[in-house]
């Protein structure tokens, strides 16, 4: 039972109802697969939000298993404890940028600066943007493929409605990647994200507002049970892709053959969960204004023309940071500007940047 068989087989209201025992369908999802079939290569596979049928784990899980199909089940994938323990991470390209911070290009810019979920995958397929993942990730020790996406136009959940910049400045609030920086220079308080410890932390009124992913990740969730309110269309604009980390010697180890088989189970996740946010993208909004009572509501006017400046200046703070981040700027804000028609913001020189 997944939640697109919530949405296409039994509506909106089989949704909420599903959604209220997500602990008993949780308890019914193993997150030990059976044991390895014999002479099958075992690679382990981590994630940074619980395993579960819903939301991003039900991704990880779909890529895996296609991986063992299209393998003929020599190789089998099993859910490791950490990604220290892991040969693979599925994850947003944000969780490496502590290491590097021009890694957020690679999941999502705040405010109106981010590529829509198809663009995205363009650039990097087109426009010279995996090379330069490839790049930047090789130094680090991973190969990243695309494999994933949470969801476009993240709304702000939070109890009480958000109704002028004063609302969030000074409170505590969950949001991830660039989007956190965005936040932090409105004033607000951000604490570490983790979408399940984000509607935790909603649920006790440790934080007074999260950014859980698009409308059928945030109802995957359960978020609409504790918060009421969703608020604008994110501090990440057009919403975070989702990557599988590669650990570089496991992929070296690979054969060509095998590699390309690995790129296109992680590329037909990524179009697979695009498409069932599209394609469920209403019904989902509907499931939770009529199931659940959450109210819709624009950004503030104050809030909106704020985050457009503070977003572009996050980001041209990333592009100076070094030679590597400006190169990895100036492809992505060209393509955008080239299927946007709007123009490339200019970035002051790098010269003298740390290389």
């Amino acid at each position: 039972m997944d939640r697109r068989k919530f949405l296409i087989s039994t509506g909106g209201v089989a949704v909420a109802a599903a959604a209220s025992t997500a602990g008993a369908e949780a308890a019914a999802w193993t997150s030990t697969p059976g044991p390895a079939p014999e002479g099958a290569t075992v690679l382990r596979l981590a994630m940074p939000w619980r395993d579960r049928p819903h939301g991003p784990a039900e991704s990880a899980r779909r890529l895996a298993q296609r991986f063992q199909a299209m393998t003929g089940g020599r190789y089998h994938l099993q859910i490791a404890a950490s990604a220290e323990d892991a040969d693979l991470l599925h994850a947003s390209s944000h969780a490496l940028a502590h290491r590097h911070p021009a890694f957020s290009y690679f999941a999502g810019l705040p405010g109106r600066a981010g590529l829509a979920a198809s663009d995205f995958a363009h650039w990097l397929t087109v426009g010279g943007g995996q090379m330069l993942w490839d790049d930047l990730s090789a130094d680090y020790g991973w190969k990243p493929l695309l494999a994933g996406h949470l969801g476009h136009a993240p709304p702000l959940w939070s109890k009480a409605p958000i109704a002028r910049l004063s609302d969030i400045a000074g409170a505590p609030l969950a949001i991830g990647g660039l989007g956190a920086d965005a936040a932090r220079a409105l004033g607000a308080e951000v604490q570490p994200p983790g979408l399940d410890a984000a509607v935790r932390a909603l649920e006790d009124g440790t934080i007074h507002a999260a950014e859980t992913g698009g409308h059928l990740t945030s109802l995957g969730f359960g978020v609409a049970r504790v918060a009421k309110f969703a608020t604008g269309s994110g501090f990440t604009g057009a919403g975070t892709a989702l990557a599988l980390h590669v650990r570089l010697d496991t992929w070296n180890r690979i054969t060509p053959e095998d590699q390309a088989i690995l790129a296109a189970a992680a590329e037909q996740e990524f179009h697979a969960s695009v498409a069932e946010d599209r394609a469920h993208e209403r019904l989902a909004r509907q499931t939770l204004a009529t199931a659940f009572g959450v109210t819709f509501a624009a950004w503030p006017a104050d809030i909106a023309g704020a985050l457009d400046r503070v977003a572009e200046a996050t980001i041209a703070h990333v592009a100076g940071y070094d030679a590597r981040a400006a190169r990895i700027d100036q492809s992505y804000m060209a393509f955008r500007s080239a299927v946007s028609g709007s123009a490339a913001p200019r970035r002051h020189s790098v010269a003298g940047a740390i290389s």
